[in-house]
């Protein structure tokens, strides 16, 4: 098995240590189980109750896809103990979670093509937006989409047959049970998080806590996509100093929102658009200040939010960036055409 490192300040699974495997010429993503750490601890057995805990709410979380059929999250393959010493000594047993990997995630395929097509950005973020919309229409939030953990299941060397999914549930938090993060500030990666969090502001409805986040995540995503630069960063750079985190003392409150609402839409046009062909401008520039509009209570679809319990709806978006990804597609065959 071939090991896989963390990259710096990533997120996820910490109860484990990544590996690539093969067997019977089918390869795939294990995550095994570290007991080292948890034996070493003050209290080994209360550490590796905490371990077992995380391992088995992330390998619930996967089944709950494959039972429901979730197309665009990656699938748990089985779980199961390994043991590869070969004088299968009982403390070198090793339980692992066994699921499908694919050609790489966003960073590997960006730094290996160079740059994404315009219309292979608009499927890329039609496929995440599905992938999330399915965890939230079974009560589940992924909390850490970042571009390590949207995976292209294929060669992005054939555009038209590239499919991509959201990888590790690792973070996840779900409306139907307790679970390891709930308590926490932030379950995920911090410099992923929705601006609301950066000042500590963590809203009382599951909708605008949870999903909300994620729509900002995938809002984040477009201007990484565009520009190589998540606009988190982007943000953090251009924020006036009195209102930093740590040092704006009046809350998550409407002149903060106005703020960052003005500054976004400035980034909006100075970074996003330049990027994109004029005649998709407007069409995106729209999707884009729904999925990161400031106030968590708004965030969103639009006709989704002005419904009965006010949903994100995520799932608006999905055919909206399947329209731009075609429109993308039919600029690029002309300008293609000698």
């Amino acid at each position: 098995m071939q090991q896989l490192s963390k990259s710096p300040g990533g997120s996820g699974s910490n109860f484990c240590v990544g590996y690539i495997a093969e067997r019977n010429g089918q390869k795939a993503f294990v995550k095994a189980l570290d007991f080292v750490d948890a034996l070493a601890a003050p209290d080994p057995v209360a550490e590796l109750t905490k371990l077992t805990s995380l391992a088995t709410f992330e390998r619930e979380a996967m089944e709950l896809c494959e039972a429901n059929k979730l197309s665009r999250l990656i699938r748990l393959i089985s779980h199961e103990y390994v043991n590869l010493d070969p004088t299968n000594n009982p403390m070198n047993r090793v339980y692992c979670l066994i699921m499908e990997i694919g050609a790489g995630d966003l960073r590997k395929q960006l730094s290996h093509l160079g740059v994404f097509s315009c219309s292979a950005v608009f499927s890329i973020l039609a496929d995440v937006a599905l992938g999330m919309s399915q965890l939230h229409r079974h009560g589940v939030s992924h909390q850490d989409v970042k571009p390590s953990n949207v995976i292209s299941m294929t060669d992005m060397t054939v555009p038209k047959d590239s499919v991509f999914k959201v990888g590790d549930l690792g973070r996840v938090v779900r409306k139907d049970r307790s679970g390891p993060y709930d308590a926490m500030a932030w379950p995920g990666d911090g410099q992923y998080a929705p601006p609301e969090r950066w000042y500590g502001h963590v809203p009382s409805q599951w909708t605008d806590a949870r999903e909300a986040s994620d729509a900002y995540m995938l809002g984040s995503l477009v201007f990484f996509l565009f520009t190589a630069t998540p606009l988190q960063a982007i943000v953090a750079n251009r924020l006036p100093p009195l209102m930093h985190p740590g040092t704006w003392a009046g809350g998550y409150n409407e002149p903060l929102i106005l703020v960052l609402r003005s500054l976004q839409l400035n980034i909006i046009s100075d970074d996003l658009v330049p990027k994109v062909p004029a005649s998709l401008k407007d069409s995106l520039v729209a999707i884009v200040k729904e999925l990161i509009e400031p106030d968590p209570a708004k965030r969103g679809d639009k006709r989704a939010r002005a419904q009965t319990g006010k949903p994100v709806g995520l799932e608006r978006f999905v055919p909206r960036f399947r329209q731009l990804a075609t429109q993308a597609g039919i600029l690029e065959r002309v300008k293609a055409t000698p």
